[in-house]
């Protein structure tokens, strides 16, 4: 980069020694000593390779962005991903002004952009003169750190970190006063330290959000003063001013600018940060200076070898500390575009924490707290929904589990669809887009299965004599090498009396039905397998069941009555009280559910028609549910279902015909509140109320075919059955086939 001649002063007037931070000569101090000289330009290194840019699934590095080492090495990728490119931001530049017609900044120079007058003396008793310099470019300095903030993502050249940013230039040059004589014509050399106060106070006026200054040197005590009061407004616009230490040896901090600024008690440093340089390979410049006090408000940045935006057009590679300064604020501006409720305290705190420490271990002279890392600083930070403990870092252990009942899987992702965006906050003010519903799982759906055939009693029924009060009969299972594995239902029967006979059964489902597909509450998640008792008076049954189930974190216990009236008609009860869950439904964490209760009714017809024997059956459920989810209502859950049993002589045997609808959930409308806008203006979440159908959108029908015959003193008994839509998921088929051999006593 164009070496930056300081400001040499011939009187009192001039107020400080001014030295731009990647490059320049020796200077004369405001005391009148000589200023340390700084390191000419490095030479032009051969370019190490640079670091691989982050993964990102929205965004495609160009070859503009990996030309760009700073933006590379605090993988930007990842702001570019969502989109951001510090639209909107605005970022004063208070260097040696901006190269007006540079296509890398077309339609973004601030019209408020401004060239500040420096005053001088050409001699000891010389009158003060006022000189005016316009706000192109001359020295080049300007230009290239603006095009490290902003230069625009246009597929030529380099990049900046924030290529829509607006840029306020503002010019603080000063006169060239090297051999000067009453006479000479005075041109343009250095910068003016003491426009940097009036500079600051521009940049509030403006609106800027962040000033980066590619500077370093001393101000004289009014301009110290001066600067000192402009940061009080930076302060308290909450703004943001970055500064680069400077490239020699020594305190960057005190006794300079940087101190002139943030005060000798550091009062001011929540809204400074100071910007260092290292290579390629995170190396720190062996002449790099000390950020001092502030090496806790320091981020590394790549800044060797780096390419900038020359006056004209095109690039040319330059090393210095002046990078460093606009790749931060560049940085800062993307954060602000994409958080504009946050302000330059805020935006520099997360910078500082999300930075990659390197070096010796924690914040040190040489790289500060780390190198700018901008892919973490868009991470969230213990982000959770407001007025409730919805940690988004843990969305694993907080969800709702769906049951078949609710099409299991087809349930969870269509909950996600429902919740949708909400909103999380996290300690620094950042909303972060929460997607609640992304937390849903699915409990693996049954639909028909073979188990209760299989596993139903082997041995037929002994026939109880009529008018033999107190028979008895018993079935038990047969005994033999699976009996330890599988545990059958046992029934039992007597007759109390002459017209009343008493029947059971311990240990199998509590339904009646001849399909081995036509259980109706299978689905619910509610407890079915129990004890059963008939008691059979003339031609009228009453028929009672419970059952009772647990596993870990939730039970369940159904209760059920069945009334049958000598012309085919039963009617039915049923009712089933659930703990830590809702049909099947259970929740995690913030999402748990207390338990529910549940009420079925039923009819049924047992028949002749044309030749068939029909069992027709048809249940509805509803069920409130007992939730502790303080956003999420759940009105009564409607549930239907029925079955059809046709029972025909054909084939020498008995042939079966069955199509059953086991129960699901019809209507389970809930009402969600939850944050769902973050507004800017009160820094307060807004809530929303989202309405939602749990209801599957499929049924499941099961098609079932059987026949079973007598051969001597055994029953042979075939089938097949095919599920649709199994587990009312639409799509998801089911298929069994079996065969079974039963023996008599």
């Amino acid at each position: 980069m164009k070496t930056i001649t300081n400001l040499r002063t011939a009187t009192a007037i001039a107020s400080a020694t001014m030295l731009a931070a990647c490059g320049g000569g020796g200077g004369v101090a405001s005391n009148g000593s000589t200023a340390p000289p700084i390191a000419a330009p490095a030479p032009t290194p051969s370019p190490s390779p640079a670091p691989a840019p982050a993964p990102s699934t929205s965004y495609t590095p160009t070859a503009e962005y990996t030309a760009s080492k700073p933006l590379v090495g605090m993988k930007a990728q990842a702001a570019y991903g969502k989109g951001l490119n510090g639209k909107g931001v605005t970022i004063a530049v208070i260097d040696s002004g901006i190269d007006l017609t540079n296509p890398e900044f077309t339609g973004r120079i601030s019209t408020d952009s401004k060239s500040f007058d420096a005053s001088y003396a050409r001699c000891g008793t010389c009158a003060p003169e006022t000189i005016s310099f316009g706000l192109q470019d001359v020295q080049g300095h300007g230009t290239g750190t603006a095009s490290i903030a902003a230069a625009a993502a246009n597929g030529s050249g380099i990049q900046g970190v924030a290529p829509g940013a607006t840029i306020l230039a503002l010019k603080v040059a000063g006169p060239n006063l090297d051999a000067v004589s009453p006479t000479s014509t005075l041109t343009e050399g250095g910068l003016n330290g003491s426009a940097i106060p009036a500079a600051l106070n521009h940049a509030v006026d403006k609106g800027a959000f962040v000033v980066t200054m590619s500077i370093n040197g001393s101000l004289a005590p009014g301009a110290a003063t001066e600067a000192r009061s402009a940061m009080g407004r930076v302060r308290s616009s909450n703004m943001l001013v970055v500064e680069s230490v400077r490239n020699f040896s020594g305190d960057s901090h005190s006794g300079q600018i940087s101190e002139s600024l943030v005060g000798t008690d550091l009062a001011g440093k929540d809204w400074y940060l100071f910007g260092i340089r290292v290579n390629s390979n995170l190396q720190a410049h062996p002449d790099n200076g000390s950020p001092g006090a502030l090496a806790d408000r320091t981020l590394a940045v790549v800044a060797d070898g780096v390419e900038v935006t020359r006056i004209g057009g095109g690039t040319e590679m330059v090393t210095g500390n002046s990078l460093a300064a606009p790749a931060i604020a560049g940085a800062a501006a993307l954060l602000k575009e994409y958080w504009p409720q946050l302000g330059g305290k805020e935006i520099s705190r997360i910078l500082l924490d999300t930075a990659k420490d390197l070096g010796t271990p924690g914040v040190d002279q040489v790289y500060g707290v780390g190198l700018l890392d901008l892919e973490n600083a868009l991470k969230p930070k213990t982000a959770s929904v407001p007025d409730s403990s919805y940690a988004i870092a843990s969305t694993a252990a907080r969800s709702l589990v769906f049951s078949g009942a609710f099409g299991s899987t087809d349930g969870a992702t269509r909950w996600a669809g429902f919740a949708g965006q909400t909103v999380a906050v996290d300690p620094y003010g950042r909303d972060f887009a929460v997607d609640i519903g992304a937390a849903g799982q699915a409990r693996p759906a049954q639909s028909f299965s073979l188990y209760g055939t299989l596993a139903g009693p082997t041995q037929a029924w002994t026939l109880i004599p009529n008018n033999q009060a107190g028979a008895m009969t018993w079935t038990d299972r047969n005994v033999g090498p699976y009996a330890a594995a599988v545990t059958g239902p046992r029934a039992f029967g007597f007759r109390a009396l002459e017209h009343v006979v008493v029947s059971g059964q311990v240990g199998g489902g509590i339904e009646t039905s001849g399909l081995v597909t036509g259980s109706l509450l299978r689905p619910l998640g509610i407890a079915t397998y129990g004890s059963t008792l008939e008691v059979h008076f003339g031609r009228w049954t009453l028929t009672t069941a419970s059952a009772a189930s647990s596993r870990r974190g939730a039970a369940s216990r159904t209760q059920r009555a069945v009334v049958t009236t000598p012309i085919g008609v039963a009617l039915g009860l049923a009712s089933a009280r659930e703990i830590g869950s809702a049909l099947g439904l259970t929740g995690i964490g913030d999402y748990a559910i207390r338990g529910a209760n549940s009420t079925f009714t039923s009819v049924s017809w047992n028949g002749n028609l044309a030749g068939f024997r029909l069992v027709a059956e048809a249940m509805a459920g509803r069920t409130v549910v007992d939730a502790r989810i303080a956003r999420l209502a759940f009105e009564p859950i409607i549930s239907t279902g029925f079955r059809l049993q046709a029972d025909r002589r054909l084939l020498g045997g008995l042939t079966s015909f069955g199509l059953t609808a086991p129960l699901r959930v019809d209507r389970a409308p809930v009402s969600f509140s939850g944050p769902k806008g973050f507004d800017l203006s009160t820094l307060a979440v807004t809530d929303v109320i989202r309405r939602f159908d749990l209801a599957p959108n499929a049924r499941e029908l099961d098609l079932e075919v059987g026949w079973a015959k007598d051969v001597h003193q055994a029953r042979v008994t075939v089938g097949a059955a095919y599920g649709a839509n199994a587990g009312h998921q639409r799509g998801v088929t089911n298929a069994a086939a079996w065969m079974r051999l039963s023996t008599a006593l």
